[in-house]
């Protein structure tokens, strides 16, 4: 069984005037399905107002759909007695790490989830213990997290979600607040926790280079699911790509505008490596 079953659902935003009676509604998802396996990466890429993060709030019962229904593990999210259970299965994190910060002290911070969970203190002292050892931040237990980067606050964020033991993170654009460092560290983190602890992950971003190590992309435009695909087959379109108002890797560009010139690289090319490996197979190809 799936960990999330999409089916084809719809949102829609109330407008309301100033006496607070709704004028108009606003159709921010248009027919969304999708199903993630247990143990996936699964990236949604598209740019501000394609509706990725309104989708990114329906996989925790921040939202319900107005038509269509979301399951996580088997729970129907439009179903309030689930709300609770949904929550432990797939935590949020979201952009920016100080909205999720209660606590004074990191290990008080990454505890209290699972306080509020009911969780008896001994286990809650291992939990913090191994989520802390997780994201690399356990010597930073007994600091305050004002005093960390915007890099080490999110991977406190993630600590926080891990100790309540979901099966799946969600995060909501984690790194757009972040400088290069602080986004290289949380996607190793999303990364390691995936391919180690066996976490699915559900990426939401708009930045190209965080989803080519991802086992599948869905792009988003006017709230609905206009491309997915492995990252090769998504990116293999760049025109297709760029009309969605999207980038696309810097080497995936430059592949792709030698093809153009009559180069015959493959379609898709996502790193430098790869890239090099396939302008050394041409060369011997070609007996230089």
């Amino acid at each position: 069984m799936s960990i999330i079953d999409v089916r084809n659902i719809a949102y829609d935003y109330a407008k309301k005037d100033d006496e607070g009676k709704e004028v108009e509604s606003v159709r921010a998802l248009d027919g969304v399905s999708m199903e993630v396996n247990t143990g996936e990466f699964i990236a949604v890429l598209g740019h501000n107002g394609s509706g990725k993060s309104t989708f990114a709030k329906h996989l925790n019962a921040l939202l319900v759909p107005s038509e269509g229904s979301v399951y996580i593990c088997g729970m129907d999210t439009s179903d309030t007695a689930n709300t609770l259970e949904v929550r432990k299965s797939a935590g949020m994190v979201f952009q920016n790490p100080d909205n999720q910060m209660v606590a004074s002290v990191v290990d008080e911070e990454v505890g209290f989830g699972p306080e509020n969970m009911g969780v008896p203190t001994e286990e809650i002292l291992k939990r913090v213990e191994d989520a802390l050892n997780a994201v690399g931040m356990y010597a930073y237990k007994d600091s305050s997290p004002t005093r960390l980067s915007g890099g080490q606050k999110q991977r406190i964020a993630i600590a926080g979600i891990l100790a309540m033991r979901p099966k799946c993170i969600v995060a909501d654009e984690p790194t757009a607040m972040l400088d290069p460092k602080g986004r290289a560290d949380v996607l190793r983190v999303l990364h390691m926790l995936n391919k180690e602890q066996n976490v699915t992950v559900i990426l939401i971003t708009h930045n190209m280079e965080e989803v080519i190590d991802a086992d599948r992309v869905f792009v988003m435009e006017g709230g609905k699911v206009v491309m997915n695909g492995t990252p090769g087959e998504v990116f293999s379109d760049v025109e297709a790509v760029q009309k969605l108002r999207l980038d696309v890797p810097e080497v995936t560009k430059l592949a792709f505008e030698l093809k153009k010139k009559g180069l015959p690289l493959k379609n898709g090319i996502l790193t430098r490596e790869e890239f090099v490996r396939e302008l050394k197979v041409l060369k011997n190809m070609s007996g230089i």
